[in-house]
C-alpha cells in the first residue's frame, strides 16, 4: 500500500474515533460512509505500485534546485503535471513528494520542483518555469497534455505563469495566497488566462497562523470572479471546514483529490 494511501486511511479512522469519543453521531455516520466509499476513491486515483518518487536536480543556476519526479509504469508518452508547493522561506507547504506519487499512481508523470527557499518571491516564477521546462524535456511526456497544480504561494505562481502563456492546458489552484502587487501578482491578469481552471478551498480558510491572517476563502472567490469577468469561468469548490484553519486541508492527499483527478483526466 502506498504512503499516501496509508495516510488517507489513517485519517479516516482517526476521525471516526474522535467523533465517537465526542458523541457526534452524525459525524460518525458521515465518516463511516466515507470509509465505505474508499474503494471508489482509490479506484479513481489509481494503484500506487511502482510510483516511488525520484529526487532530481532540475536547475543549477543561480543555485542548485531539486525536486521529486514520478512516472507511471510503461513507455508513454504520458500526460504530465507540475505541482507547485506553498510555504515561506525554508518552510515547504503542501505535500510535494506525496502529490508527485499520487499523480503517477493516477497515470500522470508528476513533478514537484522545490523552489529557492527565500521569503521574497523574486525569482520564484523563474523556478516554476525552469521546472516546467525540465519536465517538457522528457520523451515520455506528452507535451500537448501538461497541467499545473499550485497550493498557497504555489497557487499564486500557477496563476501567474498561466497568465504568462506557459504551455500548459489546465490549472488546479488550491487555497492560493494573494501576494502583494510588488510580487508581480495581480488578479487583473485573469484576462490572460485562457485555460480551464479548478479552484479549491476550505470554507474556514479565512485567516490563520498558517496564512498569517490572510483570508484565503475571500481571495479565491475574488480570483473566481476575476476569471469569470474575463470570460473564463472556473470551477470553484468550497469544502467543509478542516483542521488547521482550513489551510492544512492540502497538506496531504485527501478526499479533494477525487476532484483534482477528475478535472485532470477531463482536460488532459
Amino acid at each position: 500500500m502506498s504512503r499516501f494511501r496509508r495516510s488517507y486511511s489513517t485519517q479516516l479512522h482517526q476521525k471516526i474515533l474522535e467523533a465517537a469519543r465526542l458523541g457526534r453521531t452524525l459525524q460518525v455516520r458521515i465518516a463511516i460512509m466515507i470509509v465505505s466509499l474508499a474503494p471508489t476513491f482509490f479506484a479513481v486515483i489509481g494503484n500506487a505500485v511502482g510510483t516511488a518518487s525520484q529526487e532530481v536536480i532540475y536547475a543549477t543556476t543561480p543555485e542548485t534546485l531539486r525536486g521529486y519526479l514520478c512516472r507511471p509504469s510503461g513507455a508513454g508518452p504520458f500526460p504530465a503535471v507540475v505541482y507547485n508547493h506553498g510555504g515561506l522561506g525554508p518552510v515547504i507547504g503542501g505535500a510535494p513528494q506525496e502529490t508527485c506519487e499520487a499523480l503517477a499512481a493516477a497515470g500522470f508523470v508528476g513533478f514537484a520542483p522545490i523552489r529557492r527557499q527565500t521569503h521574497s518571491m523574486a525569482g520564484h516564477l523563474d523556478d516554476v518555469q525552469a521546472g516546467l521546462d525540465y519536465l517538457l524535456g522528457f520523451d515520455y511526456v506528452d507535451r500537448d497534455r501538461v497541467a499545473m497544480i499550485g497550493f498557497s504561494r504555489g497557487g499564486a505562481l500557477t496563476f501567474m505563469i498561466a497568465a504568462r502563456g506557459a504551455p500548459i492546458t489546465a490549472a488546479v489552484i488550491m487555497a492560493s495566497a494573494m501576494p502583494p502587487p510588488q510580487s508581480g501578482f495581480t488578479l487583473r491578469d485573469a484576462v490572460n488566462v485562457s485555460i480551464p481552471v479548478l479552484l479549491l478551498v476550505a470554507e474556514n480558510d479565512t485567516g490563520s497562523r498558517k496564512t498569517k491572517g490572510q483570508n484565503i476563502l475571500e481571495g479565491m472567490r475574488y480570483m473566481s470572479q476575476a476569471l469569470t469577468e474575463a470570460g473564463n469561468i472556473p470551477k470553484l469548490i468550497v469544502y467543509p471546514s478542516h483542521k488547521g484553519g482550513g489551510h492544512e486541508m492540502f497538506f496531504t492527499i485527501g478526499t479533494y483529490w477525487i476532484d483534482v483527478i477528475e478535472f485532470l483526466k477531463k482536460h488532459l
